[in-house]
């Protein structure tokens, strides 16, 4: 996964999530509202476009961290259910 900086700014980050759909952008929105920050994102073009990912909180930088060690505890649990 690439991801390229679009805008950082004190409580605004905002990138695009290069070869991703809807659902690793989907998962970011939704965790985000857990550790204290909001997240939106838009895909321009669903055939030829990836989602532009806006993250709003006191300080992105630790809410994408949590979000992150989310995501990675989430995907740890999947995997162990079908083991």
């Amino acid at each position: 996964m690439e991801i390229e900086k679009l805008s950082k700014k004190q409580n605004v980050w905002e990138f695009k999530l290069k070869s991703e759909t809807h659902s690793l952008a989907n998962l970011i929105k939704e965790l985000s509202w857990k550790f204290r920050g909001e997240a939106t994102y838009r895909i321009s073009h669903p055939l030829i476009d990836f989602p532009d990912v806006r993250v709003v909180a006191d300080d992105p930088k630790v809410v994408l961290t949590k979000v992150s060690k989310e995501i990675v505890k989430l995907s740890n649990e999947v995997e162990k259910a079908f083991k």
